[in-house]
C-alpha cells in the first residue's frame, strides 16, 4: 500500500489492528476471519455483513474457497506427517527403545501384561507385585556363535531378610551347556547407580550390593554379559546312555546347528531364594536347569537380515539397517524368556479361544509342522477345558536341534520340539554307537519309524510340553528339589489328552508304551525301583531319572484317579491350578488339592506314602497293568542278543503290525523311547 491509498475494512492500519478470536479453540486473527479455522478446523465464515451481488462477493467466495484449500491441505499435510512420523517409529526406533529407569521399568508392566489374555489378566490379579522387571537388549553375532548383551533389572526384596546380593541363573555357562572353551562372562555391574563386584561360578551369578537392601525395597541392577552359544547336534543320541556311552545333560535347548539357533534362558535370571538363602545348587547333570519367580521382560534381540525370531511375549516393534534386524518383545507374568532364530522356518497357526497357537517348522517339515500345529491346539483346548485357562496371548510351538534324547523343552509361551520327531531329511539320525552294533535290519527300521512310533511320540511330546504351560510355568515348583511335581503329573495329564481327544482305548494305549514300558524298561539298566520324591541328583543317571520321575511318578496320578474318581480328579486340578498360579507351590500344596476333594483324605496321605516315598513299583505295576510283564521278557531277550538285536526288532515289528496280546500296546516301541525327557 503507497502512502496516499486509504485503509479498507478488509486491510486494517497497523495503528488500529482488528482482532478476532476463534470460538472453538481461541485463536486470535487480525482481519477479517478465514473460512475454517487454521487451528481447529472450526467453520468461521465472514464477520462482513452479506454483501449485495457485486464484484466483492465473487471475491469473498473465492477467499472461501481457497481458504478451504488451504485448511484442506494442512489437515492432510498433517495427518500424512503423523502417518509418516508413526512409519518412521516403526522404521527406526520401534524395537530399540527399552525402559532403562526405574520409573520407565515400572510404566512397562502395562506393556508386558499385553501378553495376558483377559483369563490370564484374573488369575495374575494380585499375585506378582514386587516381581523382578527385566530390559535386556541383545545381538546375535552368527560369526563367532555367540550372544551380547546389556541387562537392567530393577529387583525389589520380597524375601523378609536384609539382603547382601542377588543371585542370577546363567544357564548358558552352566558345565553341561557351554561347549569346548565356550561360556559366559559378566562385566560393568552396577548397583543403585554405583560400580559393585559381579562373581559368575559355573551358572551362578552373585551380584553384590553396595549396602543392605531391607525388605520391600528395590534396587536398580545392571551389567554386560556375553555367551558363546555351542555346537548342538540333533538326534537320538539319547540311546548313547542305554549302550554305555558318555552322557551329558546338554539337550541343546541352548545352542545351535547350523543357522539355527536354540537360546533358551536367553538371559541371565535372578533365581530364588528359599529358607533364608539363595540359589546354591547346580544346573542337574538332567532334568530342568531351575525354578524361577514370576517377572516381567522387556527384551530386543539383533539378528542378521533374514532371520525370523520367534520370542516368548509379544512383539512390540522393529528396525533395521546396515543388514540387521533388531525384534522387540515384552511379556509377563512370565518364569523365562527364550528366543529362536531361524532363516528358514515356515509357520502354521490356529486360534484356539484366546490364543493364538504358532507352530514353526523347518522348510522340509512341513507335514509335521502342520500336524505339531493341529496337535498343540487340540492340547491346548483340552487343558483349558480340564484344568483351566491358559493365560497368555500366544503359544509358540518350534522345530528345535536338541540333543541327548530330549524330546521337548518348555519355556513361558514357547516350546521347543525335537527335529527327530518331525520326519523331515533332517530328522532322525543313527546313533555312531547302533551302528557300530552292525544291525542294518535295525537301522532301516529306526529310519521307517517317523509314520509310526515316531509320529505318535510326536503327538504325546507335544501334549507333554503343552501340559508344562499349567505346571511348571504358571504353576512354579522345585524341579531341582521335586521334579515330579511337574514333570510326573505332566506326563499322566499327556495321558489324559489322549483319554479327552481320543478316548478310553487311545488313552491306555499311551498308558502302556509311555509309562508302564518306559518303568519296565529300567531292568535293561539293573536300575531297580527307587524313590520318586527326590531331588534329580538322587538318581544315578537320566534313564533312571525317566523311569522314576517320569513313569512311576505319574503312574501314581493313574492309581490317585482311581481311588478318587475321574470327577474328583478333575476337580483337584483345576483347584490345584487356580490356587497357585503364577506363584510357587510345594508338595503338601499339591497333596492338599487332591485331600480337599476326596472322600477319604488319609488315602490319598497313605496312596502318595507308597508311591512316591516308598519302593513298591515292582509289585504295583505288575499287579495292575500287566503290559510290563511281557516288556521286562522281552528286555531280557535283548541283553542276551546284543549282536543281531532280534528280540527287540521282534517286538517293533510286532507292535507296528498291531499284533499281541490285548493287555498291551497296538503302537511300536522305539528302544531310546524310555530315555526321551520330556
Amino acid at each position: 500500500m503507497n502512502e496516499n491509498e486509504q485503509p479498507t475494512k478488509e486491510q486494517p492500519t497497523k495503528e488500529q489492528p482488528t482482532k478476532r478470536l476463534c470460538p472453538g479453540c481461541g485463536r486470535e486473527y487480525e482481519g477479517q476471519l478465514p473460512a475454517f479455522c487454521y487451528s481447529c478446523g472450526t467453520r468461521l465464515g465472514s464477520t462482513e455483513p452479506p454483501p449485495s451481488a457485486s464484484p466483492g462477493k465473487s471475491r469473498t467466495r473465492r477467499r472461501g474457497v481457497v481458504a478451504l484449500a488451504a485448511v484442506l491441505l494442512l489437515l492432510i499435510l498433517v495427518a500424512g506427517g503423523i502417518t509418516a512420523a508413526i512409519l518412521l517409529i516403526r522404521k527406526n526406533s520401534g524395537g530399540v527403545k527399552l525402559p532403562a529407569t526405574a520409573a520407565e521399568l515400572k510404566s512397562s508392566l502395562k506393556t508386558c501384561e499385553g501378553f495376558l489374555n483377559e483369563k490370564g489378566g484374573t488369575l495374575a490379579a494380585g499375585r506378582t507385585k514386587g516381581a523382578a522387571v527385566y530390559s535386556v537388549k541383545a545381538r546375535l553375532n552368527t560369526t563367532d556363535y555367540s550372544v551380547s548383551g546389556e541387562e537392567t533389572v530393577l529387583f525389589t526384596n520380597k524375601t523378609n531378610d536384609n539382603l547382601d546380593k542377588v543371585v542370577f541363573r546363567v544357564y548358558s555357562n552352566d558345565e553341561t551347556v557351554r561347549g569346548e572353551g565356550g561360556g559366559a562372562t559378566v562385566s560393568n555391574a552396577r548397583a543403585g547407580g554405583r560400580e559393585t563386584g559381579a562373581s559368575l561360578n559355573n551358572s551362578l551369578l552373585s551380584v553384590a550390593l553396595p549396602e543392605a537392601l531391607r525388605p520391600g525395597a528395590e534396587t536398580l541392577l545392571s551389567f554386560s554379559f556375553n555367551e558363546s552359544v555351542p555346537e548342538v547336534q540333533g538326534g537320538l543320541t539319547g540311546l548313547e546312555g542305554l549302550l554305555g556311552g558318555k552322557q551329558t545333560g546338554n539337550y541343546g535347548a541352548f545352542g545351535h546347528e547350523k543357522d539355527t539357533y536354540d537360546l533358551g534362558y536367553l538371559m541371565p535370571i535372578v533365581t530364588t531364594y528359599r529358607d533364608g538363602a539363595w540359589e546354591a545348587r547346580e544346573v542337574p547333570p538332567f532334568g530342568d536347569a531351575s525354578d524361577y519367580d514370576c517377572a516381567y521382560f522387556n527384551v530386543s534381540l539383533d539378528v542378521p537380515d533374514g532371520f525370523r525370531v520367534v520370542a516368548t511375549g509379544t512383539r512390540t516393534g522393529a528396525s533395521g539397517e546396515g543388514g540387521r534386524r533388531t525384534y522387540a518383545f515384552a511379556a509377563g507374568p512370565v518364569r523365562d524368556f527364550t528366543a529362536q532364530a531361524c532363516p528358514t522356518y515356515r509357520v502354521s497357526s490356529r486360534q484356539v479361544g484366546r490364543t493364538k497357537v504358532s507352530s514353526y517348522y523347518f522348510e522340509d517339515s512341513s507335514e509335521g509342522g502342520k500336524k505339531v500345529m493341529e496337535f498343540a491346539a487340540n492340547a491346548l483346548k483340552q487343558y483349558n477345558n480340564h484344568i483351566g485357562p491358559y493365560p497368555y496371548t500366544n503359544l509358540n510351538v518350534c522345530e528345535a536341534p536338541l540333543a541327548n534324547g530330549a524330546g521337548g523343552m518348555e519355556f513361558a509361551g514357547q516350546i521347543q520340539i525335537a527335529k527327530m520327531l518331525y520326519g523331515g531329511s533332517t530328522g532322525a539320525k543313527l546313533p555312531k554307537s547302533l551302528e557300530d552294533l552292525g544291525s542294518d535290519k535295525l537301522s532301516e527300521l529306526l529310519n521307517s519309524l517317523s509314520g509310526g512310533l515316531l509320529g505318535d511320540t510326536l503327538e504325546f511330546t507335544v501334549a507333554h510340553e503343552v501340559c508344562h504351560q499349567w505346571w511348571g510355568i504358571v504353576v512354579g515348583s522345585d524341579s531341582i528339589g521335586h521334579p515330579w511335581m511337574d514333570e510326573a503329573l505332566t506326563n499322566y495329564c499327556s495321558v489324559l489328552y489322549y483319554r479327552w481327544q481320543h478316548g478310553e482305548e487311545a488313552a491306555k494305549k499311551q498308558l502302556d508304551t509311555q509309562l508302564v514300558m518306559t518303568y519296565s524298561a529300567l531292568g535293561l539298566l539293573d536300575g531297580g525301583d527307587a524313590v520318586v520324591d527326590a531331588p534329580v541328583t538322587a538318581f544315578k543317571n537320566q534313564e533312571q531319572y525317566t523311569a522314576i520321575v517320569y513313569a512311576k511318578g505319574a503312574l501314581f496320578f493313574n492309581a490317585l484317579e482311581k481311588q478318587m474318581g475321574a470327577a474328583a480328579f478333575d476337580k483337584s486340578l483345576k483347584s490345584y491350578y487356580d490356587k497357585n498360579a503364577f506363584l510357587n507351590a510345594t508338595p503338601d500344596d499339591l497333596l492338599q488339592a487332591f485331600q480337599s476333594n476326596a472322600s477319604d483324605p488319609g488315602a490319598v496321605a497313605a496312596l502318595q506314602q507308597r508311591w512316591l516315598k516308598e519302593k513298591h513299583a515292582d509289585e504295583d505295576i505288575e499287579s495292575s497293568l500287566p503290559a510290563g510283564n511281557l516288556f521286562n521278557d522281552l528286555l531280557k531277550d535283548f541283553q542276551n542278543d546284543t549282536e543281531g538285536l532280534g528280540s527287540l526288532e521282534d517286538l517293533l515289528k510286532r507292535y507296528m503290525n498291531d499284533e499281541g496280546d490285548q493287555s498291551t500296546p497296538s503302537a511300536p516301541v522305539e528302544p531310546n523311547e524310555p530315555t526321551i525327557p520330556i
